[in-house]
C-alpha cells in the first residue's frame, strides 16, 4: 500500500501565464489549449485534497523568470517574477504546507533546491502533474528518474499545447522511464482511491 508520507503531487507550472487568456504561453497555445490547460483544474483540485488529508505534500514547481534566464534565449517574456502572471492559479492556490518551489529552467531540478527539500522530507515518490507533457513534465521526470525518485504519471492531470503532444510525453515516459507501466500511469481518481485507503488503514 502507497505511504503518502513519501510521495508528493507535483505541479508543474499550473501558472496564470499557462492557462489564463492574457498570458503569453495561454495565448500562444489558443483557446483549444486553453480549455485542455483548464480541464485538468478539477482533477488537481480533487487530487490534491485528497493527497493533503492523507498526509502527502503538495509541491508547486512554477516559472518565476526574470530578464537574464537562459530560457529567455528561446522564449518571450513569460511568468515573470513578481507578476501576476507568475502566480498559481487561484483555483490551484497553495494551502498552509505546501511547498512552492519556483524554478527558471524546464526542470525544477535543475534550477531550484527541489531536491533536497524533497529529501529532508522523507519523500521518495512523485506524481508528476501539470503543464507540459511533453516539456517540462518531461524534463522534470527525467531528473527525477536519474535521481532515483519512483515516479506515477496522472494522465488526466497533465496536458500539452496539442493532444499529440500530450500523448506523446506519455509515451515517452512509458518508453524511457517507467519500469511497471501497470502502476505508474494513473487517473487522478484512482490516486485518490489510493490515498484514501492509505488514511483509512493508518
Amino acid at each position: 500500500m502507497v505511504d503518502p508520507k513519501r510521495c508528493a503531487i507535483v505541479l508543474v507550472d499550473m501558472a496564470r501565464d499557462f492557462v489564463e487568456p492574457g498570458g503569453f504561453i495561454a495565448n500562444a497555445g489558443g483557446q483549444e489549449y486553453q480549455a485542455r490547460a483548464r480541464a485538468i483544474v478539477e482533477p488537481l483540485q480533487r487530487l490534491t485534497a485528497a493527497a493533503r488529508a492523507a498526509g502527502a505534500k503538495v509541491v508547486y514547481s512554477t516559472d518565476e523568470h526574470t530578464p537574464d534566464d537562459l530560457e529567455m534565449r528561446k522564449w518571450p517574456p513569460h511568468s515573470m517574477k513578481g507578476s501576476e502572471w507568475s502566480e498559481i492559479l487561484p483555483d490551484l492556490a497553495p494551502h498552509p504546507g505546501d511547498l512552492s518551489i519556483p524554478k527558471t529552467t524546464y526542470s525544477g531540478f535543475q534550477s531550484s533546491d527541489m531536491e533536497s527539500q524533497l529529501r529532508a522530507r522523507g519523500i521518495d515518490t512523485l506524481y508528476i502533474t501539470g503543464l507540459h507533457t511533453d516539456c517540462c513534465c518531461r524534463h522534470t521526470s527525467g531528473d527525477a528518474f536519474q535521481k532515483g525518485f519512483n515516479l506515477v504519471w496522472v494522465t488526466d492531470a497533465l496536458q500539452a499545447f496539442t493532444q499529440e503532444g500530450h500523448d506523446g510525453g506519455l509515451e515517452y515516459f512509458r518508453t524511457w522511464y517507467a519500469t511497471d507501466p501497470e502502476t505508474q500511469f494513473r487517473t487522478a481518481d484512482e490516486v485518490v482511491a489510493e490515498f484514501r485507503a492509505a488514511k483509512a488503514a493508518a
